[in-house]
């Protein structure tokens, strides 16, 4: 296949169809409705045609009302997810099966849900049939309950089962179970994405059908934290990488060492090509293990709701004109050439040649 023009100008090709690439200006993204599922595309996520990187934040579990919500009141959740949108956050991450009133919350302030499916990870789940049809049962239950809802973009299934657990009953079987419950996940609901929330202590517990892998990560020098990351690159190979937890204490940390770190850390995940992260958490308030947490405080705005200073300059890196992808800040812009090669590709070279066109450099 012969190409002639410049890479500044349109390039034609003999198949009779033409990409216009232009140096530092892509096409125009296209809105997509709201209603559209985020799907796994490659290494990234698209909403529509237009790419969606996961700017994301914790939220509750909360202390329980007395019909077992954790997600507190409605009018302080519509308060709380308006203002999260506002400081250009699209996912909240959250660590129960919603109540259905929640997702109508998220999806009336633009926001999609990140939901984690929690079950008795701490006994010998896969000794008795009956611990593991009710994990299965409970999954199924949560999934069916809200099948088709516009404001859900994944469900974990799972997360952070103990490292000792995983070797006693045998990482391959652990993993298969996992993989169990995201195919039955899959089943009930194909319109979501499925995942598993793993971390360092269990980085080897991979399952081979999420549509992204989810990594809670907790480092705060941030070479470290960037050699990690390209580590676990390596490891999850052609699927999207998000973390699903990140973020500093008040209490034993300063609010500049949680702004300044909190800050790095976007410029960092950007470089490192993840699909997105999650901060922990939005707020102070947190209800965990049958109590209130009162002596850790990685809340982005206080118990009252008061923003701490990690949040303004969050504002600053994931609101940029409610910018899909922040962007990070080069010193200089070198020129890039792309390569293309194929062998018995024609029926995908098309797509391949429109997407570089959309690509926005720098």
């Amino acid at each position: 296949m012969k190409a002639t023009g410049t890479a500044a100008s349109t390039v034609l090709y003999r198949q009779n169809f033409c990409v216009h690439l232009r140096h530092g200006l892509g096409k125009p993204a296209v809105s997509a409705s709201p209603a559209e599922p985020i799907r796994a595309v490659a290494k990234f996520f698209f909403e529509g045609e237009r790419k969606f990187f996961v700017k994301g934040v914790t939220y509750g579990p909360f202390k329980p009302d007395a019909l077992g919500n954790y997600l507190g009141t409605q009018d302080q959740a519509a308060r709380d997810l308006a203002q999260i949108r506002a400081s250009g956050f699209n996912v909240v991450r959250i660590y129960h099966c919603p109540p259905r009133w929640f997702l109508d919350r998220c999806a009336e302030a633009g926001v999609r849900a990140l939901i984690t499916l929690p079950w008795a990870k701490h006994i010998e789940f896969l000794r008795e049939r009956s611990a593991r049809n009710e994990i299965t049962r409970s999954v199924s239950d949560a999934i069916k309950m809200h099948a088709g809802h516009p404001a859900i973009f994944a469900y974990l299934v799972g997360n952070e089962i103990a490292p000792q657990m995983v070797r006693w009953l045998g990482v391959r079987r652990v993993t298969e179970f996992i993989e169990h419950l995201i195919g039955l996940g899959r089943s009930l609901d194909p319109r979501v994405l499925f995942s598993y929330a793993t971390y360092p202590p269990t980085e080897f517990l991979l399952p081979q059908n999420v549509d992204f892998f989810c990594f809670n990560v907790y480092l705060h020098k941030q070479r470290d934290f960037e050699r990690y990351l390209f580590r676990l690159q390596n490891l999850v190979e052609e699927r999207p990488l998000i973390l699903g937890e990140f973020g500093m204490d008040t209490i034993r940390h300063s609010q500049d060492e949680q702004a300044e770190m909190l800050s790095w850390h976007v410029d960092s995940v950007i470089k490192c090509g993840l699909a997105g992260t999650v901060f922990f958490s939005w707020t102070d308030e947190w209800y965990t293990g049958e109590q209130e947490v009162t002596d850790w405080a990685f809340g982005l705005v206080t118990r009252d709701r008061q923003p701490k200073k990690a949040l303004h300059a969050l504002r600053e890196k994931l609101g940029q004109n409610d910018a899909v992808l922040p962007h990070r800040h080069l010193n200089q812009t070198p020129s890039v050439s792309v390569i293309v090669c194929s062998y018995n590709a024609g029926a995908i070279l098309r797509s391949c040649l429109e997407s570089l066109g959309k690509i926005d450099y720098p």
